[in-house]
């Protein structure tokens, strides 16, 4: 059997990218998605998943925005301005050892307090930038999953380069790094009892979504359950370029696509969600 959860990231981080996720909720293939916590609309968001009982988990966010905690209890993960580093910074600081763990601890602590607040008990976890899989963010995290009684989180490990279409150079190798560093990634994950989907496809399909490439990715499905990354979104005038961005709107006319059904049948894929395997 191939069954599929299609989650959509960064529930929350606007009015329009979450009015473009709770429609392909409602009215598409989206089964699942993840609540950026320090978004200007992530507890309008939360609010609105609690109320449409929708399947939702934590997108832990340390490279963009603002803390939840007070930034003198986090200050190794801030620039002067108080914002986040960006993620190749934090990379190459967490790579060096100059990001004080228990600064780290904290924030993600905070975030999932948030969570549980405004939401309840979270899904899965998975993060902005794919930044908890990085092998010093690990050892931290994975106590604090323990202590909350959450079990699964994404391992976003891709084969690429992917079948059907071509990726430029530059975006593969960035690809496959991530996809390499999930790899190992999962073995440790797994020796604290948290686990994953079998499968993961989302790497490739960003920054090159359309109905075409979405069909290559189902037609390649292997057998088991895959989580798929998405994110779409509503028309935005403003806000970062990938917001901006029109393959927001591509992948909501993508995952709304009426012949989608259609499509999922012909390839024997069953759409299911992080509560399904969690039951």
């Amino acid at each position: 059997m191939k069954r599929l959860i299609i989650n959509a990231d960064d529930l929350g981080v606007n009015p329009p990218r979450s009015h473009g996720i709770f429609q392909a909720y409602e009215q598409g293939a989206v089964t699942s998605a993840t609540i950026i916590p320090n978004g200007s609309h992530s507890d309008s968001a939360a609010r609105r998943a609690r109320e449409w009982d929708m399947p939702t988990g934590l997108h832990l966010n340390i490279t963009e925005g603002y803390p939840l905690s007070a930034p003198e209890h986090v200050e190794t993960l801030l620039e002067a301005n108080g914002l986040f580093r960006d993620r190749y910074q934090l990379r190459k600081l967490l790579d060096e050892g100059r990001i004080d763990a228990a600064h780290l601890e904290r924030e993600m602590r905070t975030q999932l307090e948030w969570f549980l607040d405004n939401r309840g008990q979270p899904t899965h976890i998975d993060s902005h930038h794919h930044v908890h899989i990085h092998p010093a963010i690990i050892p931290l995290l994975c106590p604090i999953l323990e202590r909350y009684g959450i079990g699964y989180v994404r391992i976003p490990e891709e084969p690429l380069p992917p079948y059907g279409y071509e990726m430029e150079s530059e975006r593969l190798a960035s690809a496959k790094r991530i996809s390499d560093q999930a790899h190992s990634a999962r073995s440790h994950y797994k020796a604290h009892g948290i686990d994953s989907t079998e499968h993961f496809r989302g790497l490739a399909l960003w920054g090159y979504a359309s109905k075409k490439n979405l069909r290559h990715t189902f037609g390649r499905l292997p057998e088991g359950t895959t989580e798929l990354m998405v994110h779409p979104g509503s028309l935005a005038a403003e806000g970062t370029p990938f917001d901006v961005d029109p393959q927001r709107q591509t992948e909501l006319q993508m995952l709304i696509d009426p012949e989608m059904g259609e499509t999922l049948e012909r390839y024997g894929i069953e759409l299911c969600s992080y509560l399904s395997i969690l039951a």
